[in-house]
């Protein structure tokens, strides 16, 4: 097995507590419309760009007749107004993995579905932008998760083949992307339980990234 160069993050729950969040923003929006929105469907769209998002919500409430490119804009919105007014929840083990990272020598890189200007000003918020090497973001690729464009680009910009490469995923659709593309992934856990699929996809299943520390120690020499 090839020995690992770069580990590539998506964003929402693997650096930021925003899973949860952006979940509970579609419930209640979802609900002025008179449809529910569970974790069940949610985990259905999770982890994809915009395009995809729409796309996935029209086949879930297919006949609804719902304009979901309107609907996405103003869960959007206040969801975005949120994360603007207050402190973005950071999740556990981030900056002691970046650290690890770092005097280990592996290159780092983000791929998270979100768009350019909304993915960046948030990590920059939060002080995590300045320790990653390379970027991509959901509105700079043709095809969202679960096609591996965007961690195709990460791992070009880095200079790595997939098979170099580790993808941390929390979501179904970033964890087929991984393995579609030959990546190396482990599933962060978050809101979503494993299914069958993730976990023949992953080498490992991790609660934080406080794990991550143990896992490459054993399984990277």
């Amino acid at each position: 097995m090839n020995k690992i160069k770069g580990i590539i993050f998506d964003v929402d729950g693997v650096i930021f507590d925003t899973e949860r969040m952006s979940s509970d923003f579609w419930t209640k929006t979802m609900k002025k419309y008179g449809y529910e929105m569970g974790d069940a469907e949610y985990c259905q769209v999770m982890g994809r760009n915009r395009a995809g998002i729409i796309a996935g919500l029209e086949k879930i409430y297919a006949g609804s007749g719902l304009d979901f490119e309107s609907i996405s804009n103003e869960k959007t919105e206040a969801m975005v107004a949120q994360l603007d007014a207050y402190p973005i929840p950071v999740l556990p083990g981030v900056f002691e993995i970046i650290d690890y990272i770092d005097k280990r020598g592996y290159k780092k890189g983000i791929a998270t579905s979100t768009r350019k200007i909304r993915a960046e000003n948030r990590l920059k918020k939060e002080h995590v932008y300045e320790h990653f090497d390379a970027y991509m973001y959901g509105d700079e690729v043709v095809d969202s998760k679960p096609n591996p464009e965007i961690f195709l680009k990460v791992a070009d910009k880095l200079g790595l083949s997939p098979k170099e490469c580790l993808v941390l995923e929390d979501s179904p659709s970033g964890v087929e992307a991984a393995y579609r593309g030959g990546f190396r992934c482990i599933n962060i856990v978050g809101i979503k339980e494993p299914t069958q699929d993730m976990i023949d996809h992953t080498e490992a299943r991790l609660n934080s990234l406080l794990e991550l520390i143990d896992w490459l120690e054993c399984n990277d020499k």
